[in-house]
């Protein structure tokens, strides 16, 4: 990004010496000069204040909050995809698939709340194929069930979202769905 900035400055400093040249082109040349060699220290600061990646959120940093759309009716071990990604620093989380990757070593905090729509319905939150947290929303018209965890997990573990092992066919509410974690 700095060198397409730097590359248009430089052709629009020798783009105004071409029309605005004559007598005196060697000194406007010269102020051209001075005015892309400011930019670029400018460019130079704003990119150590910003940090390598460019952008002002550290590299290490790891979240992501993601929505469920549609109402879903999920089988036994289904992995609930929520699929409207919100926030997803780092690039963790996969909308496709439902998995969170950890891509460090580190203690992590993840949070889930869902709305059945008329049976109960049992989720759980599992790390790798082990259970870390469970949820239930129970039976009745649109109740809301919740659960949390917080857990080390180490680089590649994954963390996803399930339907309870050995239920029935159970269904989960759209856009009250919802996915969250992050990195402490």
């Amino acid at each position: 990004m700095k060198y397409i900035f730097i590359s248009l400055l430089f052709i629009t400093c020798i783009s105004v010496v071409y029309v605005y040249g004559g007598d005196d082109c060697c000194r406007k040349i010269g102020k051209a000069k001075a005015a892309l060699l400011e930019a670029i220290d400018t460019l130079q600061r704003t990119n150590r204040l910003l940090g390598e990646t460019g952008s002002a959120i550290p590299s290490n940093k790891v979240a992501f909050h993601a929505r469920l759309t549609p109402h879903v009716t999920l089988g036994s071990t289904q992995t609930v995809i929520f699929d409207h990604v919100i926030t997803n620093i780092g690039k963790a989380y996969n909308q496709h698939t439902g998995h969170f990757t950890a891509p460090c070593n580190g203690i992590y905090f993840f949070a889930c709340t869902f709305l059945q729509t008329s049976t109960p319905l049992e989720l759980q939150i599992v790390q790798n194929s082990s259970e870390i947290s469970r949820g239930h929303a129970p039976r009745g018209e649109n109740f809301a069930g919740s659960m949390n965890a917080v857990i080390y997990l180490h680089k590649g573990d994954v963390v996803k979202v399930r339907h309870y092992p050995g239920r029935g066919s159970e269904t989960i509410h759209g856009d009250w769905s919802f996915f969250s974690g992050y990195l402490l």
